[in-house]
């Protein structure tokens, strides 16, 4: 017969949530420690559901201190096991964790149990209740069991012990999503509700008989399950369960609204290019894009593998569909060896775990590493061999294209056809000037180089500026230095340089920088920078092409530069043409205007002096004298010239220191004799210093006959002796010359 405790044999347990206890609260079955050979007890939970034996020895990892989940509401069987005839009663023992945890000793008191039975075969049915006095919310418990063959009062009674918890039965929480239109994905999220041992998933429709159900055990959140692949279209709705292991919680059931599957099925990526940009390394493949489609990219080294590592992606990126065709933006390890790619689709929803051939590209892209070289002044491309076993794709041609900065083609060459033609020529460039190339290998699919940014550069040696000259502006005090080709020499058009250069020193041997640049229409500059009159200029002329090549220098060239000393002057020997100087000639000229006035002494060959003692008075006191040089028969047409140099000739002052006035015509009157004179004043002095006579011109050369014929002012002959003269004379240079002296006057 059964003893009840606690008013029934059903014990009503009302599990409900409180504070007092939490789930994480801690248990471990105490040891009883049996004697040796003593038989642990044994009990079920709902059956086969749950088997307990023993206590665990104190085994923290034990299955015994391993809660088992039992549901709030739930109803739960124990019943002993153990097949022994000493036992003459069962006795269970529940309570919460901290008031299991305050005992020395497992429970073993009859009268204090929660459920007793007579009969070793009896069981307890107890349903979780708020009659329970012991319970105290969702949480960890300890279930003990002991039979009556100590009555308590020996420590030979059978034990066994199991920790629970109890959990608050909730509605899973889940989210799912339609992969490729043919299955659904769910998933339990890591959720507080999501406690349960085990679930119940079914993937339900009223059209199909196509209905699986599944049952798992998630070890861990969040936890996916998949429908696996539908043979329909028709609409699905997801039901849900939770279940503890002792299985039979009263759980909440999940049920989803109908779900459609007949979204976006996924198709093979197809790549229809890969094509280099003008960033190293980097290349942008155009596959099909297809909405919210994820896509793997794989590559591969040809030159080391002929396969794809497909767990080890490039990269990995969702389709946008905002075009026809997704540009992916790929960089190689190494732009100038080949890479090969190909591509994977999945749904980005549904991400795949594992490689699926049936989502991979048909074909693969390969690159097409490629370089540009200046040879023999003409642009060579070069590039790598066409592979052969390329996955989707035959090699057809080669094709090589010149392309402006902004994309548009410049230039198409002819197709190559054939696979080992791995080199083009383009002598259609000028020098200087920048170039963009690209290569396309044609597979089917398109694979182009990345851009090819040349200069075009020359081999080639400039011709030297033949013929140069510097030549003084006296007036202007400036030199002009100008440089001309020699007619078939090889010479550029303006079209073929960049500029003229003009380089300067002070000495024909000595350091020469830079003056000054011309653009390639003027091959002339005036020297400003000079003193022509102390000082002579040495030059020399180079070009530049449009590659920036500067040609040879010109022969060296100096400006004239002529001193003079008392009545001589000297010019500087170099020469002032790159073809050599022909002769010199000495040129009378106009200090003011330049303008040679009189030829004074012509072809001088290898003279550089001239000495005017020579010249006539008629040539002036005051002469200004250029160097004019005539060059060698050539191309320069051009004399040049030097600085203007100032001769002066100092003027002559005679007089006579006697004169006799007596009509013999011999020295009849006082008068002067000179030259360069242009004004006179003459005075006459007696003795007693009384101005006997006085006379003067402005006008001397025109009245050189001034002068006193013996008279005296009035008009009677002046008395023989001695008198004192005094001469002012102003010569063509406006130089004041002041005489005195004495003359004698006899009859």
């Amino acid at each position: 017969m059964n003893r009840i405790f606690n008013k029934s044999a059903k014990i009503l347990i009302a599990l409900i949530l409180l504070t007092k206890m939490t789930v994480n609260t801690y248990a471990q079955c105490k040891n009883k420690a049996e004697p040796p050979g003593t038989v642990s007890g044994q009990f079920s939970i709902n059956g086969t559901k749950v088997q307990v034996v023993g206590d665990g020895d104190g085994n923290s990892t034990a299955s015994n201190n391993i809660p088992v989940k039992i549901c709030e509401g739930e109803t739960i069987t124990l019943k002993n096991t153990i097949s022994t005839t000493s036992t003459t009663g069962v006795n269970y023992w529940l309570m919460p964790a901290t008031q299991y945890n305050a005992l020395t000793a497992p429970p073993s008191t009859p009268n204090t149990a929660n459920a007793s039975y007579m009969t070793i075969s009896g069981d307890a049915s107890i349903t979780v209740n708020t009659s329970s006095s012991w319970y105290t919310g969702p949480g960890i418990y300890v279930i003990t069991q002991g039979d009556n063959s100590g009555n308590g009062t020996s420590n030979d009674y059978h034990h066994a012990c199991q920790v629970i918890e109890v959990i608050k039965p909730s509605t899973p929480v889940i989210t799912y999503s339609v992969c490729n239109a043919t299955l659904i994905r769910l998933k339990l999220e890591a959720d507080p509700s999501n406690n349960y041992d085990e679930y119940e998933v079914k993937f339900s429709s009223t059209s199909s008989l196509f209905n699986p159900t599944f049952r798992e055990k998630p070890t861990s959140y969040p936890y996916t399950v998949s429908s696996g692949p539908f043979p329909d279209e028709y609409d699905r709705v997801i039901t849900i369960k939770g279940q503890s292991k002792t299985g039979s919680c009263p759980a909440p059931v999940y049920t989803s609204p109908p779900i459609s599957m007949t979204g976006t099925m996924i198709n093979r990526p197809l790549i229809t290019a890969i094509a280099g940009t003008a960033i190293a390394k980097e290349y942008k493949m155009t596959v099909l894009a297809q909405t919210t489609i994820q896509r793997k990219v794989y590559i591969r080294d040809p030159l080391t593998t002929s396969t794809y590592d497909y767990t080890n992606p490039l990269l990995t990126y969702t389709s946008t569909a905002t075009t026809l065709f997704d540009d992916v933006t790929v960089t190689v390890p190494n732009q100038d060896r080949q890479y090969c790619f190909r591509t994977e689709a999945l749904d980005a929803v549904c991400p795949a775990t594992i490689f699926n051939p049936a989502n991979l590209s048909n074909e693969e892209v390969c690159t097409t590493p490629a370089k540009v070289a200046v040879i023999n002044n003409e642009v060579q491309a070069s590039w790598l061999r066409a592979l052969t076993n390329i996955t989707g794709g035959v090699f057809t041609d080669y094709r090589v294209e010149r392309v402006n900065a902004n994309g548009t083609i410049d230039k198409v060459f002819p197709p190559i056809s054939n696979i080992s033609t791995l080199t083009l020529t383009d002598p259609d460039v000028v020098c200087g000037k920048d170039y963009i190339y690209r290569v396309i290998t044609n597979y089917g699919q398109k694979s182009t180089s990345q851009l090819l940014n040349i200069q075009a550069t020359s081999t080639k040696s400039l011709t030297k500026i033949a013929n140069v000259f510097a030549d003084v502006e006296a007036t202007a005090k400036t030199i002009n230095i100008k440089g001309t080709f020699s007619t078939g020499s090889g010479e550029p058009s303006p079209t073929d340089m960049v500029e003229y250069r003009y380089y300067k020193s002070t000495s024909l041997n000595g350091t020469y920088q830079l003056l000054q640049s011309t653009s390639p229409t003027i091959n002339s500059i005036r020297d400003n920078n000079v003193s022509i009159d102390s000082q002579s200029y040495c030059y020399y002329m180079t070009w530049k092409d449009l590659c920036n090549k500067e040609s040879d220098p010109s022969q060296k060239v100096c400006s004239i530069l002529v001193s003079s000393s008392v009545s001589e002057i000297d010019w500087t020997p170099q020469s002032s043409f790159s073809l050599a100087t022909d002769y010199y000639r000495v040129n009378k000229v106009n200090p003011n205007t330049g303008i040679t006035l009189k030829t004074l002494a012509d072809n001088l060959k290898n003279v550089y002096s001239y000495n005017t003692i020579g010249l006539p008075d008629s040539e002036g006191q005051e002469i200004f004298l250029q160097i004019e040089a005539k060059p060698v028969s050539g191309s320069i047409s051009q004399n040049t010239h030097s600085n203007i140099v100032r001769i002066y000739r100092p003027s002559l002052l005679l007089n006579p220191d006697a004169f006799t006035p007596n009509n013999d015509g011999v020295n009849d009157k006082f008068i002067i004799y000179g030259r360069f004179i242009q004004k006179l004043k003459m005075t006459i002095y007696d003795r007693w210093g009384s101005v006997v006579f006085y006379d003067e011109t402005n006008s001397f050369p025109s009245n050189s006959q001034i002068g006193w014929d013996g008279f005296l002012k009035n008009g009677e002959k002046a008395l023989q002796g001695m008198y004192i003269y005094k001469l002012e004379v102003e010569d063509t240079t406006g130089q004041v010359i002041n005489k005195e002296g004495t003359l004698f006057l006899t009859y």
